[in-house]
């Protein structure tokens, strides 16, 4: 009998169920920093309040900036934290 393999498969039958779920947990987080990213200027349109000594428009760019890339640095760590470097 044929099998249907027409469906989208995100990940190998491979990876461990509990791996997927922490792949996925980040994949979400990302997007939705993405999204604020891209529709700041729905919550961050205006120069007041001043937060330390930006606009909030421009604080909540760098903010967003700065909490995709502290969480970056938690996925590397996270995921790849039992892979060995090769020296």
């Amino acid at each position: 009998m044929l099998q249907n393999n027409y469906g989208l498969r995100l990940f190998s039958s491979k990876i461990p169920p509990a791996r997927r779920k922490t792949i996925m947990a980040f994949a979400v987080f990302f997007i939705a920093i993405i999204f604020l990213q891209a529709f700041y200027w729905l919550f961050a349109n205006a120069a007041e309040p001043i937060i330390i000594g930006l606009p909030f428009g421009m604080f909540m760019v760098s903010f967003l900036i700065v909490v995709e890339l502290v969480g970056l640095l938690v996925m590397d760590k996270v995921l790849f934290s039992n892979e060995k470097e090769d020296d």
